[in-house]
């Protein structure tokens, strides 16, 4: 009976001193984080299926006065600015936000920081 035990408590040993080994030798990846480029659209999904730029052509989506804040940074958007994209934003169907990122991305214009959360929620929620 003493010679199972031994051998029990053997097999532990050398299984315990196995993994112990190898956790040494191999360390554990850890989870990288990357934040997003600055000049992200919000729209990661969108930008990793390669769907940005595929047709030349731009969607409207009755949002022709977007066109005033060509080039304007993201976070240089006054209150009564992000109002008017966030009208924009509220009236599109969930799936018309995909394309109206795609649109404002080709007519070089940035969704205002506050609004670039927002817009992903409601695209996959």
């Amino acid at each position: 009976m003493w010679y199972i035990i031994g051998s029990l408590i053997l097999l532990i040993v050398v299984v315990g001193t196995i993994t112990y080994i190898k956790r040494r030798r191999k360390p554990e990846e850890e989870d990288e984080i990357n934040a997003p480029d600055a000049d992200c659209c919000g729209a990661h999904a969108v930008c990793e299926k390669g769907l940005k730029k595929a047709e030349p052509e731009i969607d409207y989506f009755d949002d022709e006065d977007l066109d005033r804040f060509k080039s304007r940074a993201a976070d240089a958007y006054n209150d009564d600015e992000i109002e008017i994209f966030r009208d924009v934003l509220y009236t599109l169907k969930r799936e018309e936000i995909e394309e109206w990122l795609i649109s404002l991305e080709k007519r070089e214009i940035q969704l205002p920081l506050i609004l670039r959360q927002e817009a992903v929620e409601m695209i996959y929620n």
